[in-house]
């Protein structure tokens, strides 16, 4: 009987230790199928050998067979102590947040919710309808914001199939609320909702969720979808509403009438046709599509209170930001718009290499000169490259009067560097003692290049009163040959050889 006691509570113990662990683990990686069969077996017998022992132990006493609490039963009860501790603070800790597959578990019981769609007609409710089902479930914000967009699916009878959507808003207590929004029909008849997440909350006019129903209640859907599905035989369509939106195109918009945001002011003007030529227009949009197919079937663009940019105003727009980018660096920087280089020196004095042409890849500049932080800018040289063409490279002046710009063939296999001495008014291109070069990289051997193979000058760069030039193969290469000078340019020594870590800014 002794026996069958001391065996009943050791099996009793090890498979509660194995059942412990396997719920650990559990709570921390996730996967109930995975342990559940573990966690099964190890239960049962745990709870079985439990039993067993009280019944010898009682049997035991019966008898009056004593059993003696020795070494071996202290042992025991320090494991169990030790191992419900141990894993029990390990389960614990996989249910604080961010730390184990319980606490995610956790949040989705709190904050996952179901609510069934009952409006589930696009045309007939309107996007309108998914909020009122959604205001009944949680009173959700007078007043909602969408963090990106909002998307709908429905077929050509209106039947609302998807839609996904992230609202926040402030509540009666000024506190923010959020609601992850997602429906699928093929999936679930009901709305998922996970509340109370994290979002970008700031509150941006441009993607208040208003506009997007005061829109959608002027805009002839139904009939759209009607003409649509005749015309390409699809029965799924979308609208997509990002907020305000840009566009320079007029293809597919169509102007609505009315007060988008619900301010009081209804700003009138359609300016479709001045978009034509040229600029931008602005407004809130929604977009009415066939999912996939906008390349195939246009999208019918539903835009209200729309605000004209002309082309003129966006260039101008584009260089302020432009000058206010390169005064805030410390090398030059180029607006990807035209090409236009710009360095300054000082938050007044800057230079800029401005393309007056172009041609097969290459382009012809002008320089202009500002002293008044960009407001004006005056024509200094109009041919800065003595004649060459090519893709400016850089541009950098060490004082008023002292800099380098650098003009790149379009095969980026060589590249020119100009000096000038007299702020930009006149420029040299200077020459490099290649007769004077007698080391190469250790890959000139290998790919047969001579000193003048290395003709692609990188822009100086300056320590002290010493400028250091680095000639490549090409302008993806790193390896090459060093050139020095310590008087402004004017001469230059061979140095030996040296590596580009960085790709220069250009």
């Amino acid at each position: 009987m002794k026996k069958a006691y001391h065996i009943s509570k050791a099996v009793c113990l090890a498979a509660y230790l194995i059942f412990m662990y396997q719920l650990y683990r559990m709570c921390w990686l996730g996967g109930l199928r995975r342990h559940l069969p573990v966690l099964a077996v190890s239960g049962v017998v745990s709870f079985i050998c439990c039993v067993l022992w009280i019944f010898f132990r009682i049997r035991a006493k019966e008898k009056k067979e004593v059993c003696k609490k020795g070494m071996l039963f202290w042992l025991e009860l320090l494991l169990f102590v030790l191992g419900t501790a141990y894993f029990g603070g390990k389960i614990v800790y996989s249910a604080i947040p961010y730390h184990g597959a319980l606490s995610w578990k956790i949040d989705e019981l709190k904050r996952k919710k179901t609510v069934p769609l009952e409006h589930d007609n696009f045309f007939e409710d309107g996007a309108e309808g998914v909020l009122t089902d959604l205001d009944t479930a949680f009173g959700m914000p007078g007043e909602l914001y969408i963090s990106n967009s909002f998307q709908m699916t429905f077929d050509k009878d209106g039947k609302i199939l998807t839609f996904s959507a992230f609202l926040y808003g402030k509540n009666e207590d000024g506190e923010t609320d959020t609601y992850l929004v997602d429906y699928d029909s093929s999936k679930s008849p009901k709305i998922t909702v996970w509340l109370s997440g994290e979002a970008r909350a700031d509150y941006n006019e441009d993607m208040k969720l208003a506009p997007m129903l005061n829109i959608l209640e002027k805009a002839n859907c139904e009939d759209m979808v009607s003409v649509m599905a005749e015309s390409s035989g699809e029965d799924t369509f979308e609208i997509l509403y990002y907020g305000k939106r840009s566009f320079s195109s007029a293809e597919g918009l169509v102007y609505l009438p009315g007060d988008a945001d619900g301010d009081g002011e209804a700003k009138s003007g359609n300016y479709i046709d001045m978009l034509r030529a040229g600029g931008e227009l602005k407004g809130y949009e929604v977009s009415l599509h066939v999912p996939g197919k906008d390349s195939e079937i246009i999208p019918v663009r539903y835009i209200m209170e729309p605000e004209y940019t002309s082309a003129s105003e966006l260039s101008k727009a584009q260089e302020e930001a432009q000058i206010e980018e390169s005064k805030q660096s410390t090398s030059w920087s180029v607006d990807q718009s035209d090409g236009t280089m710009y360095f300054f020196l000082t938050e007044a004095v800057g230079w800029r290499l401005v393309v007056t042409d172009a041609a097969a890849g290459s382009r012809y500049y002008e320089m202009e000169k500002t002293e008044d932080g960009g407001s004006t800018w005056n024509r200094i040289n109009t041919d800065p490259f003595g004649g060459n063409i090519g893709v400016t490279e850089g541009l950098v002046f060490y004082d008023e009067n002292f800099g380098f710009a650098g003009l790149s063939g379009a095969s980026q296999s060589y590249s020119r560097l100009y000096v000038t001495r007299d702020g930009g008014a006149t420029f040299t291109e200077m020459q490099m003692p290649v007769d004077t070069v007698t080391e190469l990289p250790p890959l000139a051997a290998e790919l047969a290049f001579t000193a003048a193979d290395y003709a692609y000058l990188c822009m100086p760069e300056m320590e002290g009163e010493l400028l250091t030039v680095l000639a490549l193969t090409g302008a993806g290469e790193t390896e090459g040959i060093l050139y020095q000078s310590q008087d402004q340019g004017e001469t230059w020594v061979y140095a030996g050889t040296g590596q580009r870590e960085s790709q220069d800014n250009s």
